[in-house]
């Protein structure tokens, strides 16, 4: 065997061949060449040797260093390592391992290192530690690749001589001397053992170097691709990938070339978001919207060839899914949300066992992961066994799906892959944990612990394909026969080498048999590589974006040692020779856009014939509303409620997109929160106060009884208001809510009215003239709170959580209320009296209403206190016949194929993104509401901001 040895060759291309290249100083002619590293020769010397073992993940070793250092406990770590005891065994084990690589031999009557304390805690650690496999009882630390590197080079001493190694040549590409020295200790052994040591020539050419710079990734990647695509000679071309190829592959796929298919090398599987997501949902206390987004994982993107893979059941993530946008919490009350899901799915599966049973068994578990069991905490300690049976659950379910039938498409495939990498990481994770003593693990741990196990092969967006060109990713691995390199995004690397031992500390290290490599020689072993790797072809076309990801970048340092190579031997090409003068040469640099030419794209030998096109301009849209010819009656409603004659009212193309055709958000988006959260869950403790709870002949409940309800109903309707951090915030919403209630309660009992119902039920047959045509749709909807005043006239009290009472204030007092009025036209049994109604703002803890008992601030139209019910607050019935008008000019527009959205009209006619204020726009809107009322129809102006369909219409993000 004949071996090609450099420091950076571990990824480099492999090579057999019968003989060696002819610039080698090899002569044999027999044989196999290898091209290897470091990594790559101590698995040949392992095999040899005969002492290779499985390998280790490195979560186990950290695992099991975790505990040698508990037991250890040294006080320059016992800090750091009782707040963070993970990434501090991590840390030290780096150190670890590189000291034992560097020849670090501890001695066994106990050295101290007393002047060193990091040291002194990695020979206390050291003492401890026992090396053997996983399986071996006796050890306490698995084997690293230091340990690795230390037994080859003790066997080596031992038997190199007599051991047939089957080694004829190693032919260095580095100059031994700047090599680390455990390995020039190595290969003198080699050397001793027979294997004939050389090392290859410098390579004195100097190529011709031309630098492409773009603004951005996409405009360098065009001229890349379009390069490639039109070189003749393949053959020996080499291309250095020096960062993520996938928008050189985007261009490359379009031009019909091979991809590359080179991920971001800092990229980690997306298949590692599946455990801390799992986690995230299980452990408490229980964070509802991490529930949500656990329940709707799924694996893959459905399209016309594969569909995705649920990690829970589409039946039975629907259904628990649809309870927590009812209920945002977790409840065991029995008719809770949560818990009305469950039986339905059980009542399923009893009427149809064959097909149910496992749906109904599945949601069983969740609940009892989620609810019932779940994995104890106590002081932000985690009781490890009690987290055992949520593992492996989700171990067994993702090698279900694993093995569960694929379709034959690639994107099957891709997806069982997928789904296999994420079983591999709780697998993992699974082992790291059981190589921990400790009983209790802080949380922010185990999260640590999840991260380090995560796979780490990223995926990309692009496939490899073949082709006549070699690939690498640094400059050092350019194979010796290439005649043209092209290095794609040129730039320095995020990896530059840090010293890791101060030398106060690599001398003493040196005491005890290690030779510390500095940064300094690391970096120019490594930038030594590169240029030889460059200077082996006669042509280098680098392309460098200016900006990657947001970020300026620099050319990568063997560039400017290759512009003082050029500037040597070329002097007459330059007026300076300085490293930045020759690089910002026009010979040299060529930015993307002087690459054009009249019909023609060029750069050096290569060129293209160019067509020239019009420049596409995205204009943004100048109006939101849209006509189309046809019957659009099916689109219709056979039912109504008061939100979706709001939004008839202010945008009926919105309507139409949500309610006619169910463009809607996924589930995350649509479990409440905020002051959507907070008034579902004061509804519902009104709720419960008023029909089952509230004190008998009308008593006002006590702050106690209003309290403890509260306190009840917090899991089941505001969970969040549980989490971390979200204490105070708990507090000053329950005082402000027994504030408010009791205010409520109060102000109505004065008033003489007796509630009678809380949400309450009401459906009402609306006769409606659309397009000319008769057309009935049923009206129904919930009224908070029904009662009557003594004298049998009904009141409807419709409760608000909103942070200002200003938008109810003018709707009162100018005869917009549409809910009120709508609540007050279907009441029932009235009789002669029309209904007293009014709003009661729970924030603000009052009353708006025309009624001046209830609302002391109304200043507007005609008091009701007589009770004559003779006015309605601004005519508030008279606003039945606006409201009837307006939704019968809606949905006559909607059947006639015209879809109108006036306030998103007005944004795109401005150019104005929502949220953004401007006056003039206030006006146009404003102009439209008074154009309409004049026409006795309303326009009920909603803030755009909120809207679900700004992207969709165009005015806020990229219009194309």
């Amino acid at each position: 065997m004949h071996i090609k040895f450099g420091w950076t060759f571990d990824r480099a291309p492999w090579r057999s061949q019968n003989s060696v290249d002819s610039s080698s100083t090899n002569t044999s002619l027999t044989g196999t060449t290898v091209v290897t590293g470091p990594l790559g020769l101590l698995g040949i010397l392992q095999t040899r040797l005969g002492t290779t073992r499985p390998s280790i993940n490195r979560p186990i070793r950290i695992a099991q260093y975790r505990s040698l250092m508990a037991e250890a406990d040294h006080p320059w770590y016992r800090r750091s390592f009782a707040d963070d005891p993970w990434n501090t065994a991590h840390h030290l084990l780096r150190l670890r391992d590189d000291a034992v690589e560097a020849g670090w031999q501890p001695t066994p009557d106990g050295e101290t290192y007393t002047e060193h304390p990091r040291l002194d805690a990695l020979a206390a650690v050291e003492r401890l530690v026992r090396l053997g496999p996983a399986h071996d009882p006796s050890a306490n630390l698995t084997p690293g690749r230091a340990d690795d590197l230390r037994e080859v080079l003790t066997f080596l001493r031992q038997h190199g001589s007599s051991w047939p190694l089957g080694i004829n040549t190693i032919e260095l590409q580095d100059r031994a001397t700047d090599l680390p020295n455990t390995w020039q200790t190595i290969l003198e052994v080699l050397d001793a053992a027979g294997v004939t040591i050389t090392e290859a020539p410098a390579k004195a050419g100097v190529p011709e170097l031309t630098i492409v710079r773009g603004p951005d990734e996409w405009s360098t990647a065009e001229a890349a691709a379009r390069w490639l695509s039109n070189t003749p000679d393949r053959v020996k071309l080499c291309i250095i990938a020096g960062d993520s190829t996938s928008i050189l592959d985007h261009e490359l796929s379009r031009r019909g070339t091979p991809t590359l298919g080179i991920p971001r090398t800092s990229a980690t599987s997306p298949a590692g978001q599946v455990l801390p997501v799992f986690l995230s949902a299980i452990l408490p206390p229980t964070d509802i919207r991490r529930v949500a987004e656990f329940l709707n994982l799924s694996f893959g993107t459905p399209d016309a060839g594969s569909s995705t893979k649920a990690l829970i059941p589409r039946s039975v993530s629907t259904a628990l899914l649809t309870a927590l946008t009812k209920e945002p919490g977790l409840s065991g009350d029995t008719d809770s949300a949560w818990m009305s899901a469950l039986r339905d799915l059980k009542d399923r599966a009893e009427a149809a066992p064959e097909t149910r049973a496992k749906a109904a068994e599945t949601a069983h578990t969740i609940d009892s992961l989620i609810r019932l069991s779940p994995p104890v905490i106590d002081h932000d300690f985690l009781v490890l066994t009690t987290l055992q049976p949520a593992l492996n659950w989700l171990a067994d379910r993702l090698r279900a799906l694993s093995h569960h039938p694929d379709d034959a498409t690639s994107g099957g495939t891709r997806v069982k892959a997928f789904i296999k990498e994420a079983a591999g990481h709780v697998d993992s994770f699974l082992e790291a944990l059981a190589h921990l003593p400790a009983e209790e693990l802080r949380v922010r741990e185990l999260f640590d612990i999840a991260d380090a196990c995560a796979p780490t092969a990223p995926h990309t967006t692009a496939e490899a394909i073949a082709a006549k060109w070699t690939v690498v990713s640094d400059p050092s691995e350019v194979p010796a026969d290439s005649d043209t390199i092209l290095w794609w995004s040129s730039h320095r690397s995020e990896g530059d080498e840090t010293e890791v031992w101060d030398p106060e500390e690599a001398h003493a290290l040196s005491r005890a048999g290690a030779q510390i490599s500095t940064a300094t020689e690391r970096e120019r072993l490594h930038q030594a590589a590169a240029l030889r790797g460059i200077r082996t072809a006669a042509t280098v076309i680098c392309f460098c974006p200016d900006r990657i990801r947001g970020q300026e970048t620099s050319l990568h340092p063997s560039l400017s040692r290759l512009a003082e190579d050029i500037a040597v031997t070329h002097p007459e090409r330059f007026t300076t020779t300085g490293v930045d003068a020759v690089l910002d040469d026009a010979s040299i640099t060529r930015p993307v856009s002087t690459l054009h030419e009249t019909g023609t794209w060029r750069l050096g030998e290569v060129s293209a014939p160019l067509d020239e096109v019009a420049a596409q301009t995205i204009t943004p849209p100048s109006t939101v509303s849209r006509s189309l010819d046809g019957d659009f009656t099916h689109l219709l409603p056979e039912r109504l409620s008061f939100t979706q004659i709001e939004q008839l009212l202010s945008d009926p193309l919105g309507w139409t997109l949500e309610r006619a055709l169910g463009i809607k958000r996924g589930f995350s988006f649509d479990v409440p929160t905020g002051n959507r959260m907070i008034g579902t869950f004061v509804h519902a403790i009104v709720e419960e106060l008023v029909g089952r709870g509230a004190p008998p002949d009308g008593a006002v409940p006590s702050p106690q009884e209003i309290g403890e309800t509260f306190d009840r109903f917090v899991p089941r309707f505001a969970s969040e208001l549980l989490l971390p951090g979200q204490k105070a915030r708990l507090g000053t919403i329950r005082s402000t809510v027994l504030a408010s209630l009791v205010s409520l309660f109060t102000t109505v009992q004065e008033r003489g009215i007796t509630l009678t119902g809380a949400e309450a039920a009401f459906t009402h047959a609306w006769e409606l003239t659309v397009d000319g045509v008769a057309w009935t749709v049923a009206l129904g909807g919930m009224r908070d709170l029904e009662g009557a005043i003594g004298n049998g006239r009904p009141v409807i009290i419709d409760l608000k959580w909103a942070n200002s009472s200003k938008r109810y204030r003018t709707m009162v007092d100018e005869s917009e209320a549409v809910q009120l009025s709508v609540y007050s036209h279907t009441a029932e049994g009235s009789g002669e009296w029309n209904p007293l109604t009014a709003y009661f703002l729970l924030k603000q803890g009052r009353f708006v209403s025309t009624d001046s008992a209830l609302d002391p601030d109304y200043t507007g139209g005609l008091d009701e206190t007589d009770d004559s019910g003779a006015d309605l607050g601004g005519d508030r019935a008279g606003l039945w016949s606006s409201i009837e008008a307006s939704v019968e000019d809606a949905l006559t527009k909607i059947a006639t194929g015209r879809f109108e959205s006036l306030s998103a009209d007005v944004y795109a006619d401005f150019g104005i993104r929502p949220g953004e204020k401007n006056t003039e726009l206030n006006k146009a809107i404003k102009s439209i509401k008074d154009e309409i009322t004049e026409e006795d129809r309303l326009f009920i102006d909603k803030p755009q901001t909120f809207s679900a369909f700004n992207l969709i219409y165009g005015i806020a993000g990229d219009p194309s």
